[in-house]
């Protein structure tokens, strides 16, 4: 009798193992499962949160290129405009030059200083744009980095259900 009773409660002890092992097992599956799709709904959201940063970045990207490019255009036009200048400010110059001089070598040295002022005038007035559409240059690219950057902090801080 007793070792029948032995006999039953190996059995039995046997069952009750396997049953927790089969319910540990069932369990970690469930876990697993519901981790995997944690992981795939986080892995969601941030694909959500980066295209949100990316198109940000994109259209003020565009922008900024738009800038340049409107940029590159006025500077283009002031130049044109200051070749005009410079032409006028030459023959101006040299009128004055020639106007009402004495002597010929009064002639030549007031056409000499003429046609100086004229080329100061004009590199002054070239250099004076270089520096401005550099100095626009570099506005322009920081505005947008940083029209991009406060862009995209805040389309990371959106909720995204």
């Amino acid at each position: 009798m007793i070792a029948s009773l032995v006999e039953r409660s190996t059995v039995y002890g046997l069952l009750a193992a396997l049953c927790f092992t089969a319910g540990w097992k069932v369990n970690g599956w469930r876990l697993g499962e519901g981790i995997a799709q944690q992981q795939a709904e986080a892995v969601t959201v941030v694909r959500v949160i980066e295209q949100k940063q990316q198109t940000v970045a994109d259209e003020e990207g565009k922008k900024g290129h738009d800038e340049l490019e409107d940029l590159r255009r006025a500077a283009d036009r002031a130049g044109v405009t200051a070749a005009g200048l410079r032409v006028e400010a030459g023959r101006l110059a040299t009128q004055l030059a020639t106007c009402n001089a004495g002597t010929a070598g009064e002639r030549q040295a007031r056409a000499d200083a003429a046609a100086v002022f004229a080329d100061v005038l004009g590199e002054l007035e070239s250099e004076g744009r270089a520096m401005a559409e550099a100095a626009s240059r570099a506005r322009s690219a920081g505005l947008t980095c940083e029209r991009v950057y406060d862009g995209v902090r805040a389309a990371g801080r959106q909720p995204t259900r």
